[in-house]
């Protein structure tokens, strides 16, 4: 017999096995059946040898025919599995499947794409790529790709959209989306890979500003920010109490804006500062006309001076200057004397002064005879007047108003003294007569 042929004959011995057989029935008294032999002996010897045979009883030959149809039916079973097998292993094909980027093979029935996908323990989604499409007929040797959809929820500058996609990385997704990634700056890397369970990504637009802190020259910042208030955060730039920018805080950024900062400073100096006494004078009609006395000394106060000074973006703006007494300061008194010494001899007038070491009556007489009232109007000069002849521009060069003529004689004399400590004798022409003995 051939190798097929022996196929049915193994696959009918476990069958065999479990088939009623009368000689294994220990309840027989006969042991096999009558029908059982060839030639209806019961032993199998020939016929005749036994010349009383028995007949078998009736549960006996029932029995006997029973074991024969199941022989049959197994026969005929054996002949379907070979005939099934032959027709399955013909029908078996051998496909690739390509899930996300990864092979596998799958050996299926199926005639279609579904079918080899379920065979492989797959399914497309709605939002997946298949192809060929589901419904489309395989054969041996067929690929079949499968692309998983992956959900990114985007939220661009607070609006949120929802996107399947099938892109590995954000950075394709967004592309895919029609998003330029170097616009944005995103809340995840653009490398990252999105998850079959989907990712959720914030991202903001990116816009180039001019931003300029303390008065510094202006460079352009590429940032995701909204506000004017945002650009501050991410740069770490924090405002002062007195510091100013513009736009506000609160101001939305938009291509081309710029940005401000002014440092505003504002210092405050204290100091606590002497003051020294004020000098005041009192009348003396005790003490002649011309001299003086300390009559009691002062005491110097004390103020807090304070200082503000105002400085935009290190610039000097404003200086204000209080000042609070801490302790006032108390006068120096002066007395000043009242009581005439001139000698007036008719219109002539003499000091008896030699303050100095000048003798102011000997001069005077030589200027103007000690006359108070004396003009002198020389050609080619100036006029002069008074007891020491002072042109108007020297008397009004040591304080004094209007014309000589009308100080007093004791006015007159204060003013020459004046005159003699800035620039000493050599205004007068009678100097030389300044160390002659007193006139009078």
């Amino acid at each position: 017999m051939n190798g097929r042929d022996d196929k049915p004959e193994k696959a009918l011995e476990p069958l065999l096995a479990t088939s009623p057989n009368v000689n294994n029935d220990p309840t027989s008294p006969l042991g096999d059946s009558a029908e059982d032999s060839a030639d209806g002996s019961a032993d199998g010897s020939p016929a005749g040898a036994n010349e009383h045979p028995v007949a078998a009883p009736a549960g006996l030959r029932t029995s006997g025919r029973r074991r024969k149809a199941l022989l049959v039916a197994a026969a005929a079973a054996i002949g379907l599995i070979a005939v099934g097998g032959g027709t399955a292993a013909s029908l078996a094909k051998t496909v690739t499947i390509t899930v996300d980027g990864q092979q596998r093979e799958v050996t299926t029935l199926a005639g279609s794409v579904d079918g080899a996908l379920s065979a492989a323990g797959l399914q497309a989604g709605e939002h997946d790529i298949l192809a060929p499409s589901s419904d489309s007929a395989i054969s041996d040797g067929s690929k079949i790709a499968l692309e998983h959809a992956r959900l990114l929820t985007l939220t661009i500058d607070g609006a949120q959209r929802q996107i399947w996609t099938t892109a590995d990385t954000l950075d394709a997704a967004l592309t895919q989306a029609g998003q330029d990634p170097n616009a944005l700056k995103l809340s995840a890397d653009r490398a990252r890979g999105i998850p079959l369970g989907g990712l959720a990504v914030s991202a903001d637009t990116l816009r180039t500003v001019s931003f300029s802190d303390a008065g510094a020259h202006p460079t352009a910042r590429k940032t995701g920010a909204r506000t004017v208030g945002d650009l501050l955060a991410q740069l770490h730039v924090r405002l002062g109490a007195t510091d100013t920018v513009k736009p506000s805080a609160s101001a939305a950024l938009s291509d081309g804006l710029t940005i401000a900062v002014t440092r505003v400073k504002v210092d405050t100096v204290k100091a606590t500062v002497a003051v020294p006494p004020a000098r005041q004078k009192v009348n003396d009609p005790a003490l002649n006309t011309g001299t003086s006395r300390v009559a009691r000394k002062g005491t110097a106060g004390q103020q807090l001076v304070s200082t503000r000074v105002t400085t935009v973006n290190g610039t000097e703006t404003e200086r204000k200057v209080s000042r609070k007494t801490v302790s006032s300061a108390t006068p120096t008194v002066i007395k000043v004397g009242t009581k005439s010494v001139l000698d007036r001899q008719g219109g002539r007038v003499f000091f008896h002064d030699t303050e100095y070491g000048v003798n102011w009556d000997g001069m005077a007489y030589c200027e103007s005879t000690n006359n108070p009232l004396a003009v002198n109007n020389p050609d080619g000069f100036l006029s002069t007047y008074g007891l020491f002849q002072f042109d108007l521009p020297t008397w009004a060069s040591v304080g004094g108003s209007g014309n000589p003529l009308d100080a007093s004689p004791e006015e007159q004399l204060m003013r020459a003294k004046l005159l003699y400590k800035s620039r000493g004798l050599e205004p007068w022409l009678c100097g030389y007569a300044a160390s002659g003995p007193p006139a009078g």
